[in-house]
Order: structure tokens, then C-alpha cells, then sequence
């Protein structure tokens, strides 16, 4: 049995951790290490997954002495890592592949961390997780096997999606684009219903539309990943959707937008990998 563990199980490891036992099948022991996530994560001890083990430890002297991982994915702050593998450092060789989730702490310094030889693969997902939607993009060290991807790959597939990317550099893009863009889409379902309650709808009315607006486009482009054919074919010449496009859209308001917003967090990534004390909740 393959033992994974699960280093922070927070909103977004929580959320890993569910999809993994859900989806994985068969052959894994999953072990969170949390000291606060105890109640939070009961139903899953209570109704382990067939041919699967799971288990919560809150410190690292409650893990069973032999246990050997295969994989420990840290799923903590960027600032918290250091110490996590310090801890575990009895528990680490050179076969442990560590996986980190957390933006701001390159290869280089965790495998200097562990100082094992350990391979080492940085991932970077989002929050779609918690839904079997997670967009991921991982960079993997010279010394990783391919085994040793395939298998991390299987862990972050089994919750969506995931890409391997030539540089570890554009995992500050990564983080970027699909780390944070829920969030922006989020933030423009928020303006819409504001937009259409300055209108005139009630909240209930804006609320439902402009949810149910966000989510149907989503699906959409799930079936059909081409957003200019999409666009296309809900806009009729001098209609309704060509006036309202017209209007997000003049003088490159949209892309200036966009750029902007994707420079902001790109560069705020590359500040967290430069300068420990800036370090902080990366999400």
C-alpha cells in the first residue's frame, strides 16, 4: 500500500484529500497531518473508502513509527514548509518525492531543506478541488522518475485537471492565471449583480441570473474550449450582446484589464519567492 501524506489539510489540502480518497481507488494510505483538522475531516475516518486507508495525525509523534511515505505533498503556508520538513526529516530519503502546493518556495530551497537528493515537484492548483474541477500545472526536479510523476499526476488528475509545464519560472504565471482566477471570476459575477440591482432587478433576481450566467458559460466551455466561436455564436450583429460587448470592450479596456490584473499577481509571486518576510498566505 502506497502511503501519501498530506502535509496541512487546510481549505484547498482538505479539499485534495477528499477528491483523493474519492477517486484514487484501491492501494493508497492517506495520512493528514493537522493538528487543527481533526473535526473538520471525521466523516472521512468514519467511512474509509474500499481498499483505501485513511488517518489523521495532529502532531508528528502520533504517526506510526514505521510509516514510510511515498509522497508528502506540503499543503502548508510557504513561511511553514522549512519546519515541516525539519520534523519529518526522519521520514524523508532519497525515493520521497515532496510535493509542494504552496507559491513563493522554489525547488532549489526545499530540496536544500530536505537535503536528502529527494525529487521534488512544485504543483500548483486551485480551488476547483472541492469540486473534482481543479486546474493544476506542476514542474518536477531533474531527478524525478517517471514513475514517481505518473503517480503524482494520478493525485492531481483524480481532482480535475493537470499540465506539466518546461520552466518552473512560469509557475508564477500559473499561479496567476488559474491559482487565483476564481477568484476574478467571482469578483465579475459580484459587479454584474451589483450593475443589474443599480438597474432595476431585485437582489434575489440579479443574484440567480448572473450565477446561473457564470456557471452555464462555464459549462459551455468545458464542452467547447473555444471562447472567440463561443462569443461569436450568441452575438448577432447590431443586437443586445454586441452593444454590451462593445462597450466592455472599447479602447482594450478588457485586455488592459486583464493584463493588469495578471502582471499584479504574477509579480506579487515572484515577491513571495525572493523575500522570506514577505511571505504570507499565498491564496
Amino acid at each position: 500500500m502506497q502511503v501519501i501524506l498530506l502535509a496541512g489539510a487546510g481549505r484547498m489540502g482538505s479539499a485534495l484529500l477528499r477528491g483523493w480518497i474519492g477517486a484514487m481507488g484501491a492501494g493508497y494510505h492517506f495520512v493528514a497531518l493537522d493538528p487543527h483538522a481533526g473535526a473538520s475531516l471525521a466523516d472521512i475516518g468514519a467511512e474509509p473508502a474500499p481498499g483505501s486507508r485513511f488517518s489523521h495525525a495532529s502532531t508528528i509523534r502520533d504517526l506510526p513509527s514505521g510509516l514510510r511515505p511515498q509522497v508528502i505533498v506540503l499543503a502548508t503556508k510557504p513561511q511553514s514548509i522549512g519546519d515541516v520538513i525539519a520534523d519529518l526529516k526522519d521520514r524523508i530519503d532519497a525515493e520521497t518525492v515532496l510535493v509542494s502546493i504552496a507559491a513563493g518556495r522554489s525547488i532549489r530551497s526545499i530540496g536544500k531543506a530536505a537535503g536528502t537528493g529527494s525529487p521534488v515537484i512544485r504543483v500548483m492548483p486551485n480551488i476547483g478541488a472541492s469540486v473534482a474541477r481543479a486546474v493544476s500545472a506542476g514542474f518536477a526536479s531533474a531527478g524525478t522518475t517517471s514513475q514517481q510523476k505518473t503517480l503524482v499526476e494520478r493525485l492531481f488528475t483524480s481532482v480535475g485537471q493537470m499540465t506539466w509545464l518546461e520552466k518552473e519560472e512560469h509557475l508564477h504565471l500559473v499561479t496567476a492565471v488559474s491559482g487565483s482566477g476564481p477568484a476574478y471570476y467571482f469578483a465579475f459575477c459580484e459587479a454584474m449583480i451589483a450593475a443589474a440591482e443599480a438597474e432595476g432587478l431585485s437582489s434575489e433576481t440579479a443574484r440567480a441570473l448572473a450565477i446561473g450566467t457564470v456557471t452555464s458559460a462555464g459549462q459551455l466551455l468545458a464542452c467547447h474550449p473555444d471562447p472567440v466561436h463561443l462569443s461569436a455564436t450568441v452575438t448577432s450583429p447590431n443586437g443586445t450582446t454586441a452593444a454590451g460587448l462593445a462597450s466592455l470592450l472599447s479602447d482594450g479596456m478588457l485586455e488592459k484589464l486583464s493584463r493588469d490584473t495578471i502582471s499584479a499577481a504574477a509579480r506579487r509571486s515572484r515577491e513571495l519567492s525572493q523575500d522570506p518576510e514577505k511571505r504570507g498566505n499565498c491564496e
